[in-house]
């Protein structure tokens, strides 16, 4: 498959813009190729993955200084460094934690942050079998909110209420008025096509276009667990409606892979003419002139990647300072340079079209009931359980 898609990559002027895109291309697809491998067959640790991936942040997101987010009283501060240390569940990628975690160390030395990355389902699995075994070792969990389990988290203390002071910026309807979870960014659930492979008359403007027989045999790419789209999706339309689109859909022969950011890098290659993915993701190769474009089908549905801390947090103080310092202006400033739309109010997306000018419903992050959600996704999409 890599030979496939590295034989495909889109020509190249020679210019310098050209010649980055190919660079960062490259990366992307080893970095989504070699991820999986070791996440599928490998037990090895978030610190082996920070050195393979170590070069390619250097060269393309740089460790270079952003600039120092002005959190923590001077109290908070004091007491965060006698406890020396932070632990962090989170779903954002390996070089993304890391150049989070090494501002943070640097402007708020000698505490360390210890990272654990992986999906959302095993996050969530993890954290409450670590409660249930009264392991208390997670001090911020961030990514879960699209798995539906932040009700049984609240009631089970697995999360825990935490107002920072940065909240305030941050619109109403992305953080919870108790203050348990709060949304870092968001990401938008959009249509993305290759524009090289599909006519701009052609695009489809409606979730009705995808139906059209044209688009029928293995041109559409959806997530094996896209599971906030489909549920609400149903509710907007309502039950019966839904599931009658839902069922045309799967006719029209869809091929299921697990991460946006592969099936976007899929479409760039010309291996599938459309992807349903997280906008921010399609964007960032928009920026960089690749073969790609995207729509947004009304209404789009949006996920809240949420930040919690821990019911029992072992570092109190270092929690809180750290959430405060991902919720500043500079933190949030540097995820729009990582083509994420931040949760502030006072930071525009880039483009500002990526959250703006479409009719767009959020995820219900307060819902318990997803779980018949997840079975009727499987059961009309053909999926097996995971």
């Amino acid at each position: 498959m890599l030979t496939t898609v590295l034989s495909r990559l889109p020509g190249g002027s020679g210019t310098r813009r050209s010649q980055g895109f190919y660079l960062r291309f490259i990366v992307d697809l080893l970095y989504f190729y070699v991820e999986s491998l070791l996440d599928r067959f490998l037990s090895v640790g978030v610190e082996m993955k920070i050195k393979l991936w170590r070069l390619a942040v250097l060269i393309f997101f740089g460790f270079g200084s952003f600039a120092r987010a002005q959190v923590g009283n001077p109290e908070l501060i004091a007491q965060a460094k006698k406890e020396r240390a932070l632990v962090w569940y989170t779903t954002i990628s390996v070089p993304e934690a890391k150049e989070f975690a090494d501002a943070f160390e640097k402007q708020f030395s000698p505490i360390k942050v210890e990272i654990f990355r992986s999906g959302a389902g095993v996050l969530a699995n993890r954290i409450s079998s670590e409660y249930q075994a009264r392991n208390y070792r997670v001090d911020i969990v961030q990514g879960i909110s699209s798995r539906g389990v932040i009700p049984a988290f609240k009631r089970k203390e697995i999360i825990s209420r935490y107002n920072s002071p940065e909240y305030k910026f941050v619109a109403s309807d992305l953080k919870d008025k108790e203050g348990y979870w709060s949304a870092m960014t968001v990401n938008t659930i959009v249509l993305a096509y290759n524009t090289r492979m599909v006519k701009p008359a052609d695009v489809p403007k409606t979730y009705d276009d995808l139906l059209k027989p044209m688009w029928k045999g293995k041109k559409i790419l959806n997530d094996t667990e896209n599971f906030a789209w489909f549920d609400e999706l149903l509710k907007y339309w309502g039950r019966d409606k839904g599931l009658a689109y839902f069922r045309k859909l799967a006719q029209q022969d869809q091929v299921f892979q697990r991460g946006s950011r592969g099936r976007v890098q899929l479409v760039v290659a010309g291996e599938c003419p459309f992807t349903i993915a997280y906008g921010p993701h399609i964007q960032s190769y928009v920026t960089r002139g690749a073969p790609i474009d995207w729509v947004p089908l009304e209404p789009v549905i949006f996920v809240r990647d949420t930040v919690s801390v821990a019911g029992k947090p072992p570092h109190p103080a270092s929690t809180k300072l750290f959430v405060d310092f991902l919720f500043s202006k500079e933190s949030q400033l540097k995820l729009r340079e990582m083509n994420r739309i931040p949760s502030r109010i006072d930071v525009e997306p880039d483009p500002p079209r990526l959250f703006r000018g479409f009719k767009r419903i959020p995820q219900d992050i307060e819902q318990e009931n997803l779980s018949e959600s997840i079975n009727l996704f499987r059961e009309i999409f053909g999926l097996p359980a995971s």
